[in-house]
């Protein structure tokens, strides 16, 4: 089943903040998104002109949702006053939720969002039930009653203070309790060109748990202008990449690169404000085309289901020069037989394949022109047709000459396989397949550089077999 998310926070005009950035993060991040308004704004990037809360409607657009839907992680943003506080407080504890919290009281052009004092009631009430909180440092200054007069490196210590006060305001009482909870103080410290965001930890170590920080660096970008929402989708990256089963510190780090790679591109609006980019650039929009092409090439045959592996099958393109998973776009939860066609589980998203992207990713560092690959039905006969009868270029991998330390990491079983390839035909061949093992499947890798390439090597294995 496909990941849900809820995101209970403001609506914002420009989408690019509140709401309507939480969405398009969840989507962005391979999940799909459902929404609980608190409050519509009156807003532009660069001006606030005030809102109306929603909390006399809150209760019902919450039971609309979960009588309905098993959701678990919801990102809580906007409350906009007492009553939308204890409704979704009181939701929370019903449905044991997974809560990520940004809290955000004022806008980013310096206006409340919230009514005045609001924010002891949320400290007193919701933080006990928040897995997450993601202050920035103004916000963490306030909860935390410390003023950092200096941001540099040299004063990490203190931040670590301040983080793990606020980590402890997570728990009831004044002790950290036997659950994973964190603090990220976001742009807490910098030092010349650099700035840093500080993750306080209650982490889990066999049978204990121990207070845990890591400091994630990067550069300070020269911005020109109000960057509006940047909270918004760094909360909303943690809560999606939660609800896809990784672990808490993981889910954070996996969080900061989104955002780390979002944030180099803005959207220019006429006032000079700027929103994260966060719609598919032109060459993502190529390589979901190109992915389109294929499937809809596969999915009116029913003669290809023959080809469809037990595993299912999946279809990934990558980016000209895709360094990562991220920048490798399959389709989510693959490929799968339903009324004697190739049905596709999910949407096409990047970031989803794992195999396919790790064989594209190993292959793309002997050959760059590599972008695509398929896993195919091994099938004996097929192997014998294809040699004797066409020009592609076959390779058989060994499994049984696989090293076992190679065996035991699954990334490094990608590697060694391309290379086996390379070390034996000089290239990556057109097909690379294998007898399987213990516990792998039978398979054939279909590789090519375009959808064009991919169907016309399709065509000569359907019309071989």
């Amino acid at each position: 089943m496909k990941n849900f998310c809820l995101t209970i926070a403001g609506s914002d005009p420009t989408s690019g903040a509140g709401i309507q950035a939480d969405i398009r993060t969840f989507d962005r991040c391979g999940v799909h998104p459902f929404s609980v308004i608190t409050a519509i704004t009156y807003q532009s990037a660069k001006k606030f002109l005030g809102y109306k809360s929603l909390s006399d409607t809150l209760d019902f657009q919450l039971d609309a949702i979960f009588n309905v839907y098993p959701i678990k992680y919801v990102k809580v943003g906007m409350i906009p006053d007492g009553k939308a506080l204890e409704i979704i407080v009181d939701i929370i504890k019903r449905e044991d939720l997974f809560v990520v919290y940004d809290p955000v009281s004022i806008s980013s052009v310096g206006e409340r969002l919230s009514s005045e004092g609001l924010e002891l009631e949320i400290e007193r009430d919701l933080f006990p039930h928040v897995r997450v909180l993601t202050p920035n440092l103004s916000e963490a200054e306030w909860y935390s009653n410390i003023n950092l007069k200096e941001l540099r490196l040299e004063n990490v210590d203190e931040l670590k203070k301040m983080a793990r006060i606020l980590l402890e305001k997570l728990y009831t009482g004044k002790k950290l309790k036997n659950e994973e909870k964190a603090v990220v103080i976001k742009s807490g410290l910098s030092n010349q060109n650099e700035i840093y965001d500080v993750l306080s930890y209650n982490k889990k170590v066999e049978f204990q748990f121990k207070l845990d920080f890591i400091i994630f660096k990067k550069k300070i970008t020269s911005i020109e202008g109000n960057i509006h929402g940047t909270g918004c989708v760094f909360s909303s990256a943690i809560t999606a990449f939660l609800s896809k089963g990784y672990s808490l510190p993981k889910a954070i780090e996996m969080a900061e690169a989104f955002f780390d790679e979002k944030f180099q591109n803005f959207i220019e609006l006429p006032d000079t404000g700027k929103v994260i980019a966060l719609t598919a650039s032109d060459e993502e929009l190529n390589v979901i085309n190109q992915i389109k092409e294929v499937y809809n090439y596969i999915s009116n045959m029913r003669k290809f289901t023959e080809l469809i592996p037990e595993v299912r099958l999946n279809i990934s393109c990558s980016l000209p020069n895709a360094k990562n998973k991220s920048e490798i776009a399959g389709i989510e939860g693959r490929i799968t037989i339903v009324n004697s066609y190739p049905k596709a589980s999910g949407e096409i998203k990047f970031g989803i394949s794992d195999h396919t992207a790790r064989l594209i990713l190993a292959a793309k560092k002997f050959d760059n022109s590599i972008n695509f690959v398929m896993n195919l039905k091994y099938n004996p006969k097929w192997i014998s047709l294809i040699q004797k009868n066409t020009k592609l270029k076959l390779h058989e991998i060994k499994r049984e000459k696989q090293p076992n330390e190679i065996k035991e990491k699954e990334f490094s079983t990608m590697q060694w396989l391309i290379k086996e390839s390379i070390n034996e035909s000089g290239k990556i061949p057109d097909i690379i397949w294998d007898k399987g093992s213990i516990g792998k499947e039978a398979m054939m890798r279909l590789f090519g550089k375009s959808s064009s390439d991919m169907i016309e090597k399709l065509k000569i294995i359907l019309d071989t077999i």
